[in-house]
């Protein structure tokens, strides 16, 4: 696979983010949990007034695709191998400034 320029990047801040937060390479099975937040528009305020549901109409990845991205990334940072994680979810937040990728890995203690 040829990776992008854009994605080697992506990769990379991934990897200074994980450091930065004390996260080290887990070589046992792993749990990842996945909340994307799209980014919070100006007009939010006004939106919401309008209808209550107006987070899921905001500009943002596919989930789905969010997940793939967000999974490739921390391969090689925080876990060796996808072949680690035992569960998986991802989860739509609500819109915040400037968007983000809330992420959270433990041990997966059934499979240890």
């Amino acid at each position: 696979m040829v990776r992008s320029s854009a994605a080697i990047a992506y990769k990379d801040e991934v990897g200074w983010i994980a450091r930065s937060n004390g996260l080290t390479l887990f070589t046992v099975p792993v749990m990842v949990m996945l909340v994307l937040h799209p980014v919070r528009p100006a007009d939010a305020e006004k939106r919401e007034k309008k209808d209550r549901l107006w987070g899921l109409t905001v500009r943002r990845i596919d989930i789905d695709n969010a997940e793939k991205v967000a999974l490739d990334a921390l391969q090689g940072i925080v876990y060796e191998n996808d072949r680690q994680i035992t569960f998986l979810s991802i989860k739509l937040g609500q819109p915040i400034a400037g968007g983000g990728l809330h992420v959270t890995i433990t041990e997966d203690k059934d499979w240890i």
